[in-house]
């Protein structure tokens, strides 16, 4: 790892396709053993910056070091990473052990070991029992947990994820972030994720940054980013169903409240998105309760990341 102790250190990072920025100087570091969600729109430049770090393309200014090997050392960064772009092309025709293996040997790693720690990955990742098969013979699921094995095979010292859970059901991709988030805690691995399926996010990031148009517009934690999105999540109350009209008058002039609509599919209902959960979902109910208003029901949730992910990346004529 490089001085500063991080896995990724990117400083003031550009990128350029003739007179056209993708990545306008972002900066960020990723430390060893977090998993770094690195998000944003189709074209937002996420890709453009994975290809800059893991020495696909060179950047057109800035400065990035991956385990502490600087651009510039691209045969040195190179045997410490493991990678996953989102489009992976396979040898049809090869087992899922023989491409492993066969993989594991172009690092260096010795036969035996690489046999050794190919079966081992498959069976970690599902595909224990198909080791022997033909890959031509793999569902786009199965090809993702290959993908993701092979990534792993040199024990990389950081991980660059695409789209990792593509083509996984629920319990598919469950088990995956299951098994990466364990492999990062044991071996100390820096992990930059780019996934479109936000609970994912959430669920195994230590922390996002958000792209859009090529820069960065909000990181840190996901709540750092929900809250700097100004969301302050929802509120569904139920009332008596000849008190909606009444109710829904009251929180439409309340300055806590963003928005308040009648559930049209069920009487009574009312949906409200608040400036903050807390403590304005208390004083909607006083208030409600003080005007007499008989209360059925309440739910309240908080800002998820995928709102906070929308309002940060609209346009303003999209708003």
């Amino acid at each position: 790892m490089n001085m500063n102790g991080s896995a990724v250190l990117c400083e003031g990072l550009s990128v350029t396709y003739g007179d056209v920025t993708a990545v306008d100087r972002v900066t960020f570091d990723v430390q060893p053993g977090e998993v770094f969600g690195l998000l944003g729109p189709n074209g937002a430049g996420k890709t453009s910056v994975v290809r800059a770090l893991t020495t696909v393309l060179d950047p057109s200014a800035g400065r990035a070091e991956v385990a502490g090997i600087p651009l510039d050392n691209p045969n040195g960064l190179r045997a410490l990473i493991g990678v996953l772009p989102e489009s992976n092309g396979y040898p049809g025709s090869e087992t899922a052990l023989g491409y492993l293996r066969f993989y594991g040997q172009l690092f260096g790693i010795p036969a035996t070991e690489s046999a050794d720690r190919a079966e081992s990955l498959l069976w970690q990742f599902g595909l224990g029992a198909n080791a022997h098969q033909s890959i031509s013979t793999f569902s786009r699921g199965m090809r993702q947990r290959l993908g993701i094995a092979r990534s792993l095979m040199n024990e990389p010292q950081v991980l660059f994820l695409d789209e990792p859970t593509l083509g996984l059901d629920p319990a598919g991709r469950e088990d995956v972030l299951s098994h990466l988030t364990s492999a990062v805690a044991a071996n100390g691995t820096g992990v930059v994720l780019c996934s479109h399926l936000l609970d994912d996010v959430e669920r195994v990031c230590d922390r996002v940054a958000i792209l859009d148009q090529g820069r960065i517009v909000a990181a840190g934690t996901v709540g750092n980013v929900i809250e700097a999105a100004g969301i302050g999540g929802t509120m569904r109350i139920s009332v008596v169903p000849e008190a909606a009209g009444r109710a829904l008058e009251s929180l439409l002039n309340l300055p806590q409240v963003a928005r308040a609509e009648s559930n049209s599919s069920r009487l009574g209902e009312i949906d409200i998105d608040l400036v903050e959960p807390e403590p304005h979902a208390n004083q909607i109910l006083s208030l409600l309760l003080g005007a007499k208003i008989e209360i059925r029901g309440v739910q309240l949730e908080g800002a998820r990341l995928s709102d906070a992910f929308l309002k940060l990346t609209q346009r303003e004529g999209e708003r």
